[in-house]
């Protein structure tokens, strides 16, 4: 990037953009990613709903005996929006099983989400209204995420989810409240004052981060409504001298001055290629990088002649950012977060049981697998995203090499169908989840995201 940077701040610049930008004007392709990404969300989210973090948000709800007009999702009560999406954004990261961009390290439309569904139907929003709000909250998201000077693996100084998630989320709400560029930049700036999130948790196994990622939303929320009441925030918040990118993006002060940072991050933002369609959808509930660590211990389980009785060892080659997420984590473990990252559980799950869904994640002591991590062997390798398998048996040897046999991960959305009704099925009947599904399909013809609000309901004898 040029040294000569742009007299605009960044917050100014893209609060330019937040208001300018109309889905209408770009093509169906956008459209239909950003429907793919609410489906998934949305599906691997209800997903969540009985799950430990999400109930003890649930339950601090419910003890506040808070009133209001905002739905805590999938439960049905009614209380304070602000309050509300704690639980709410809590569900879409708790499964983990929620989209990822995997060039910026954020999970964006996990923070931008909540923060639609919820402001939504407090303003009766169109749901062709959420799905444009939802779309600029993700690409703002990973616009700011993307930005040159910030480190590739972010959560080596941060939840980058939770602080870069906290932009989107601001972004989304400003969109769906129809801010003007000044109100608008302010909201940005007042939520990355208030951003956080450490990542000790990520390195260790622990789940702390099922509650700084929906402060994500709720700051968002807390920022945007500031801003609405004439509250305004340091105009180069995101690059000056004591500003965000200084903090969480661990850019150097004299590199930081020098760059064009407002150019950087609108390169994002000018198309062809955008965020949302970008993200990769994972197949099971785990840490992204273990997706195709699962993949090829499915194939390899395929394999003729292969026997999961007969295995003898198991060698797991690794990338940095497995190496770096909780890739290596060893037994005994706590709960289901301690094996999310650890990627010789994922493999061992597979290998013997040929499945790798919520049930076998929450099997964290199960005999079969512990005994076989006892012969597996984890190295960590130069390179993003490497994974490789060796297995030796009694018959034979096998291996995979993502690299040489690995899948696209951008799903189509008849796939990312699949994972929606897979994870769904752990909450809903199947009728109450193909009716949500139909909604979600035809997201512009939906007339009070109210409505959609409701359907995500909980229904009796259903669960």
């Amino acid at each position: 990037m040029s040294s000569t940077a742009s007299k605009t701040t960044l917050s100014t610049a893209l609060a330019e953009w937040i208001v300018d930008f109309d889905l209408d004007a770009h093509g169906d392709e956008l459209r239909e990613a950003g429907r793919r990404a609410l489906i998934n969300s949305v599906g691997t989210g209800v997903a969540a709903y009985g799950l430990p973090d999400v109930q003890r948000l649930v339950e601090i709800v419910a003890e506040e005996g808070a009133t209001g007009p905002a739905t805590v999702l999938v439960n049905g009560a009614k209380t304070a929006a602000q309050v509300a999406l704690w639980p709410n954004a809590a569900l879409f990261n708790v499964l983990t099983q929620e989209e990822t961009h995997t060039v910026s390290g954020t999970h964006p439309a996990e923070t931008t989400a909540p923060i639609c569904l919820t402001l939504g139907e407090r303003l009766g929003s169109r749901g062709a209204d959420l799905l444009e709000a939802f779309v600029v909250g993700i690409e703002a998201t990973v616009a700011c995420a993307s930005m040159e000077l910030t480190p590739e693996v972010k959560v080596d100084n941060c939840q980058g989810p939770a602080v870069y998630g906290s932009i989107g989320a601001a972004a989304a709400a400003a969109k769906l409240l129809g801010f003007d560029a000044a109100t608008t930049a302010n909201a940005l700036g007042l939520a990355v004052n208030t951003t956080a999130g450490l990542s000790e948790c990520v390195h260790v196994g622990t789940s702390e981060y099922h509650f700084n990622v929906p402060h994500a939303s709720v700051n968002g929320w807390m920022a945007a409504a500031l801003a609405r009441k004439g509250a305004v925030a340091a105009p180069t918040a995101f690059e000056g001298y004591a500003g965000f990118y200084q903090l969480f993006g661990a850019s150097p002060r004299e590199q930081l001055a020098a760059h064009d940072v407002v150019g950087d991050v609108l390169g994002h933002l000018e198309g062809p290629e955008w965020g949302v369609a970008e993200v990769i959808y994972k197949p099971y509930p785990v840490y992204f990088f273990n997706q195709a660590l699962v993949d090829g211990a499915r194939k390899i389980r395929e394999s003729a002649d292969f026997d999961p009785a007969a295995i003898e060892s198991v060698r797991l080659e690794m990338g940095t950012f497995a190496m770096a997420s909780g890739g290596p984590n060893r037994p005994p473990y706590a709960d289901r977060d301690n094996v999310l990252g650890a990627g010789a559980f994922c493999v061992a799950a597979m290998l013997l049981r040929g499945a790798l869904g919520l049930a076998e994640t929450q099997d964290v002591a199960a005999p079969d697998i512990l005994g076989l991590l006892e012969r597996t062997e984890v190295v960590g390798v130069d390179g993003l995203m490497t994974a490789r398998i060796e297995v030796a048996t009694g018959s034979g040897s096998f291996a995979f090499d993502a690299d040489r046999e690995g899948r696209d991960y951008r799903l189509s959305t008849p796939e990312v169908e699949g994972i929606y009704r897979e994870a769904a099925a752990n909450v809903y009947d199947e009728e109450q989840a193909e009716r949500l599904l139909a909604m979600l399909r035809e997201i512009e013809d939906v007339g009070d995201v109210g409505d959609l609000v409701a359907a995500m309901t909980l229904a009796e004898g259903s669960g």
